[in-house]
């Protein structure tokens, strides 16, 4: 009986940890430094920051047409706006300073990648990827770009060359709810924003998981079910934007600190994590009220038995 009680109280230990590693990794969004109402048939996609802007997509639906928008962040205020006819669904964007160029994915099954100015901002020409990509991110420190078809990850070099034909990173298909966006490299980290689809009966809420560039999986941040699908994330004078469609109707970015990476030490940490990203915190709460109720009254009956 004392071993049933046991393991029936580390289950529920394990709950209360769950609930507290969600809560203090949840992003306090308050504030958002850009936010303009959302146009008509057109939704954020893909944006990076080049010096000291913020370049960003707006997809029009079916992917038929786009608008390009340039915020400068030192005043967080439009300066560029402009039709293209289409850069596809434009997932995700990175940019080289070496070279000043913007790299814009086409995405949804295609190889094509769009070349802008990094000074213009103005469309230079397209090329084709080795392989169809939905996710890019410049590594500065190597020269190297890490890309995601669905749910692995390549590294290309400089010239877009396949560096090997093996993944560095897979296992990211974390379930049929979850819409994958854009990733972004911060020392020695990429981190890959998720949303959890509404559409596919997810909560709305977003996760940002974390690599190594050797990819192992490190940490992951959260958002609550309130702020809006988020579509990529960037970094700038060592703080990250966030990017979203917010459920207020308008496009939303956020800058906030780079959280501390906690890595995860074992296969059961991960299992933790994995049961955080499926689950939004009032399941878990309620999943832990419930196991709570089920020990109180184990508890009551074996207190009876006992006194008779």
């Amino acid at each position: 009986m004392k071993k049933v009680l046991y393991y029936i109280t580390t289950f529920i230990f394990m709950f209360f940890i769950v609930g507290f590693c969600y809560a203090e990794k949840t992003l306090e969004l308050n504030n958002p430094i850009i936010s303009f109402k959302k146009i008509k048939h057109y939704s954020l996609q893909g944006f990076t920051t080049v010096n000291d802007y913020l370049f960003m997509i707006l997809e029009g639906y079916d992917d038929t047409k786009s608008i390009i928008k340039v915020y400068d962040l030192r005043t967080n205020n439009e300066i560029i706006s402009y039709d293209f006819p289409s850069l596809g669904h434009a997932n995700d964007v990175t940019y080289n300073k070496n070279n000043n160029t913007i790299y814009v994915i086409h995405a949804d099954g295609s190889n094509i990648i769009y070349k802008f100015d990094g000074s213009t901002f103005k469309y230079i020409e397209q090329f084709e990827s080795p392989l169809p990509i939905r996710s890019i991110t410049y590594i500065e420190d190597t020269n190297e770009y890490a890309v995601r078809t669905v749910s692995v990850g390549f590294k290309y070099d400089s010239n877009f060359n396949l560096i090997n034909k093996f993944p560095f990173v897979m296992g990211m298909n974390f379930g049929f709810d979850i819409g994958r966006q854009g990733w972004a490299y911060y020392k020695n980290h990429i981190y890959y924003t998720n949303w959890s689809w509404i559409k596919y009966g997810g909560d709305g809420s977003n996760s940002i998981y974390i690599y190594d560039y050797e990819g192992h999986r490190k940490d992951a941040l959260y958002t609550d079910t309130t702020i809006g699908e988020i579509e990529d994330i960037a970094f700038y004078n060592n703080k990250m934007i966030l990017g979203f469609n917010g459920y207020d109707g308008n496009y939303k970015f956020y800058m906030l600190d780079v959280p501390k990476v906690e890595e995860i030490v074992s296969v059961e940490d991960v299992e933790v994590v994995n049961v955080v990203t499926v689950e939004s915190s009032n399941t878990i709460w309620l999943f832990l009220g419930f196991f709570s109720f089920i020990t109180i009254c184990f508890c009551i009956l074996l207190k009876i038995k006992k006194s008779k």
